[in-house]
């Protein structure tokens, strides 16, 4: 999405490229696959932690797609730093997850 939203295309190119890229990134499992997945595998408590991540991801998508929006604007600042800090935290939360319970951290 951010290779998409930095080659400034116009109007209904750039939304398009976004949204693409949100749904079928040759590098990466899209987003809703692996929310999917979670929703199979994972225990509840991430699947509900992960949640949340994605409708952050999805609106930084849509806000991306606005024309004149850019990574250093304050209204994409504001969306995109929660959802780093939550994306990291659910990160943890898997991470704590697969360790054994007397591993577990506090």
């Amino acid at each position: 999405m951010t290779m998409a939203a930095a080659r400034e295309e116009p109007g209904p190119v750039r939304t398009q490229a976004i949204h693409d890229a949100f749904l079928s990134d040759p590098q990466h499992s899209d987003a809703k696959s692996v929310l999917r997945e979670l929703a199979i595998a994972a225990p509840d408590h991430i699947y509900e932690a992960a949640v949340p991540v994605y409708h952050q991801l999805r609106a930084a998508r849509d806000l991306l797609a606005v024309d004149g929006v850019t990574f250093e604007t304050p209204q994409y600042q504001q969306l995109v730093q929660p959802f780093f800090a939550d994306l990291d935290s659910l990160q943890r939360l898997m991470r704590d997850d697969l360790q054994p319970p007397e591993r577990h951290r506090n």
